[in-house]
């Protein structure tokens, strides 16, 4: 028996998941429960189990966002079956008509050169490269699934090519002769982590009407019982950071306003009583260039108290820096809060934050700076929060929003009222 191994849904709003590595090569047996393979989805890799065993056919490669409920691999019970399977087998993202899938080759990279009628199987990105250094694909055998010619393939075959700028030459050989005498300081994949990242900031900023409000608010009150209780951090065993006060403040002014706790289900706005809270985490790098972001969920934030919710979000953050956050750690989401506290201690510093779909609004704010103010009729110095709000026009209006904006910012100027 040939049984399909489907990729599942893990989380709300899951669409599509990319498969980061296959724990086995093709025509590998495979135990049931034994690791498959490692999937990234909401910015996290988790390790799916095989649920059959069995011979495994490779259907869809790695570093490929795929639709959710696809077949992404296929398990036979027999030798016989698998090489049923692999003599019909199409990869995913290629037509019917492209012919049989080859397993995947341990051949010599560099091969002589394949007739013209065949079809060339390579990854966006070896062809890409392929193209910037000169590299004929023709020539190279793949060592990916299915003897698909990846990156490494590419360059592994040769270095990139320059050639002296000779007159007459056409501009684009004159360009590209150019761009030889560049010095590349480095090139960095967007693939894994931040394929996800940038796969989902592209569809949030092309599919939600973002819409933006800034304002100010007078946090001195809050700055001051911030200071009263940090008084007894020993005594607590925590030091309670500003954050913990803004969610609380954000989760009370969506149960005062829900649309603004709401997602966008395909043609349905769902309004949720729970108001569950995505913190982002900025998760810096081992390298320079490698530095990513996650937002795990806490879970109705709208029922906990200030210290509650600061040891969430500190759990969360270690937690995220030390990689073991899980997928359900990112799921259910209903509105995000993302803060600009670090980009300029001290400053006045507030973006455009984009909004976390299937959410449609996301509060952003800075950092607290003491600056002089008119306050009934007398200048006086007050300690004042930069806001940003990004919200989806397809779900709220302006009226809604205006709500919205007063509530949190009588909570943040009055804290004692989240107590109430």
């Amino acid at each position: 028996m040939i049984r399909d191994v489907i990729l599942p849904q893990l989380a709300m709003g899951m669409s599509v998941g990319t498969i980061v590595e296959w724990a086995l090569r093709e025509g590998e047996h495979v135990e049931r429960e034994q690791a498959l393979l490692t999937l990234e989805t909401e910015k996290v890799a988790t390790e799916l189990p095989a649920p059959h065993s069995g011979f495994l056919h490779i259907v869809a490669p790695t570093n490929v966002a795929v639709p959710v409920e696809t077949v992404i691999a296929k398990i036979a019970d027999t030798e016989a079956e698998y090489r049923q399977l692999v003599e019909r087998a199409t990869v995913i993202g290629e037509g019917a008509a492209s012919g049989t899938v080859a397993a995947a080759s341990s051949a010599p990279r560099q091969a002589a050169a394949r007739p013209a009628t065949e079809r060339i199987r390579a990854s966006g990105l070896a062809k890409r490269i392929a193209q910037q250094r000169g590299i004929d694909l023709a020539v190279i055998t793949g060592t990916g699934p299915h003897g698909r010619i990846v990156r490494r393939d590419v360059e592994a075959a040769g270095a990139e090519v320059g050639r002296p700028v000779a007159a007459g030459m056409p501009a684009a050989a004159a360009v590209a002769a150019s761009r030889a005498t560049m010095r590349e300081r480095a090139r960095i994949p967007i693939t894994g982590m931040r394929r996800t990242i940038a796969e989902r900031m592209v569809k949030a900023k092309t599919t939600a009407a973002h819409t933006y409000a800034f304002f100010e608010v007078d946090v001195t009150k809050l700055v001051d019982v911030q200071k009263t209780i940090r008084a007894r951090e020993e005594q607590l065993g925590t030091r309670v950071s500003q954050v913990a006060f803004f969610a609380k403040a954000l989760a009370l002014a969506c149960v005062e306003v829900p649309i603004c706790n709401a997602t966008i289900t395909g043609d349905d706005i769902v309004a949720w009583d729970n108001v569950n809270m995505g913190i982002a985490v900025a998760l810096p790098g081992k390298g320079e260039y490698d530095s990513a972001l996650v937002v795990p969920v806490i879970r109705d934030v709208e029922c906990k108290g200030v210290l509650a919710i600061d040891r969430e979000i500190k759990e969360f953050i270690a937690r995220a820096r030390a990689g073991s956050l899980g997928a359900a750690d990112m799921a259910d989401g209903t509105v995000t809060l993302s803060s600009t506290a670090g980009f300029l201690p001290g400053a006045w510093a507030v973006s455009t934050p984009l909004i976390n779909q299937p959410q449609v609004l996301n509060f952003q704010p800075g950092s607290p700076i003491e600056r002089p103010v008119v306050v009934d009729g007398q200048v006086v110095v007050r300690t004042m929060l930069a806001c940003g709000l990004s919200f989806d026009h397809r779900a709220m209006d302006g009226e809604p929003v205006g709500r919205f904006v007063r509530k949190l910012a009588d909570l943040l100027t009055n804290p004692e009222l989240m107590v109430l």
